[in-house]
């Protein structure tokens, strides 16, 4: 399978969503973001590609409004076939007025990709594309979108009611990156646990994914695109930061103390050596950007200040756990090769997977629950952590689903042993912390449960046990 084309695997419900708002027999504007390298523009390049003969599809740049407004006119001449006439346009407001004067009988679409960098030229080129909407845009058998990747400018303009652009959505997209279970497909060549490993190194971006060679090994696509200067993800993280954010220094240092364990704000706090209301702010922002995860024990409301925060974007923690620290390493002072051996043994390997390996099963649960193969529908889902009333201790339990009536705990271990007897009566003491009438429990295990295990919960409705090859059904 060509794996340009699988970039589309997972795609199809964001596909459909595009094609009903192209059928609207109404104005549509729809607001399309997502962070840097989800591939929001392979989806929108497929989408036109689907209706190339009435599709603008326009990628603005931070160079002048006169530049900016004359490429889009190219694509625009594309479609309508207006001749030279589009050659003069230099402003917006001159495209707005053509556009007013034009008959549009088929239904036609104008993607308007990075649109947030058109505001480097114009400031105010949110206030004239609101009375285009208004005035002009509303009025024809337009499909309008805007797609961008700065976060925190387009959740700006979507929820701030004194921005001009506010209020005119008819619809919002947020792209997420795929789930385990779609990237599996990119590597049709490798076991469950290959592929598994290669997700809990590179996550869900499509742009990652497509890196990784399925006929090499996982320890070659590491040294060759990972460890390696010339390697794509060398110099990726610092990159993506640079892009998104000033400061950048101090945001490395948040995540690297979260990576070393500091999990909660005053650990945070006392590692990185920062005033709490800057920590916090910061904390804030790479939470919004989808590279942190604040999480509160499930069933807790939000307010609750007790509170954990992980790297969620499993490269991010890739690169912090392996990468970070040794950079002037791998700048000129030992191969990748040896680099690989001596920093990212096999032990290594699997205790960073296995803390991947829960995301992955929640995920995994999520999916069951909203497709009605659980008993009962959950009104709550996560981790949980806390005092067990009855033993009089503090637990963790990796995952549970709550609702009034019904709970379910879930452990997750990925290692070389079966999940065993002594491993499920912890699970079992561990439910005592949560009060319910039904319990039900599910074992996520890489290498299965051991025959003591099997024994116990034969018969049993009320316990689940998932394998890594599960996790894809």
């Amino acid at each position: 399978m060509d794996k340009e084309n699988e970039i589309f695997i997972g795609r199809t419900a964001e596909l459909s969503f595009l094609e009903k708002l192209y059928n609207s027999r109404n104005f549509e504007m729809l607001i399309l973001h997502g962070r840097r390298r989800v591939g929001k523009s392979y989806l929108l390049g497929h989408f036109a590609g689907l209706h190339s003969k009435n599709t603008v599809y326009f990628t603005g740049d931070k160079s002048s409004e006169k530049t900016n407004v004359k490429n889009f006119c190219d694509e625009l001449n594309k479609v309508l076939k207006a001749g030279d006439f589009l050659d003069s346009f230099e402003k917006w407001s001159d495209v707005y007025s053509f556009i007013k004067n034009t008959q549009i009988k088929e239904r036609l679409v104008i993607i308007i990709d990075e649109f947030t960098y058109l505001y480097s030229s114009n400031p105010a080129y949110d206030s004239g594309l609101q009375i285009a909407i208004d005035t002009i845009l509303k009025k024809k058998n337009i499909f309008l979108i805007l797609c961008g990747s700065e976060v925190s400018v387009i959740e700006d303009i979507i929820d701030n009611s004194s921005k001009p652009l506010y209020g005119r959505k008819t619809a919002e997209l947020k792209l997420c990156p795929f789930t385990y279970r779609e990237s599996r497909e990119f590597f049709p060549k490798y076991n469950d646990e290959q592929a598994l490993c290669a997700y809990s190194i590179l996550g869900g971006i499509p742009f990652y994914l497509t890196l990784f060679d399925d006929s090499r090994s996982i320890r070659e696509n590491i040294i060759t695109h990972c460890l390696s200067t010339t390697g794509v993800l060398f110099n990726e993280i610092e990159t993506l930061l640079r892009m998104e954010l000033k400061e950048t220094y101090f945001y490395k240092s948040i995540m690297l103390a979260i990576n070393a364990g500091a999990s909660t704000f005053e650990k945070i706090r006392d590692k990185v050596g920062e005033e709490p209301a800057k920590i916090a702010k910061y904390l804030s922002v790479l939470s919004n950007l989808g590279f942190i995860k604040r999480e509160i024990p499930c069933g807790e409301k939000q307010t609750s200040r007790n509170t954990l925060y992980s790297i969620c974007d499993n490269y991010f923690a890739f690169y912090f756990m392996f990468i970070f620290k040794k950079q002037n390493m791998l700048n000129g002072l030992i191969s990748p090769r040896l680099f690989y051996e001596r920093e990212i043994t096999k032990e290594r390997l699997n205790a960073f997977i296995g803390h991947r390996f829960e995301a992955i099963c929640e995920a995994y649960l999520k999916d069951l629950f909203y497709n009605g193969k659980m008993p009962f529908f959950a009104e709550n889902l996560g981790r949980w952590w806390g005092n067990n009333p009855v033993l009089k201790r503090q637990e963790e339990i990796d995952l549970i689903a709550t609702d009034e009536e019904n709970a379910l705990f879930c452990e997750c271990k990925y290692t070389e042993k079966k999940f065993d007897e002594s491993q499920l009566k912890d699970l079992e003491d561990s439910a005592l912390s949560i009060n319910r009438p039904n319990k039900y429990f599910m074992i996520f295990s890489k290498k299965g449960v051991s025959s003591g295990v099997e024994k116990a919960i034969k018969d049993k409705d009320t316990y689940f046990v998932v394998t890594v090859k599960e996790l894809l059904k």
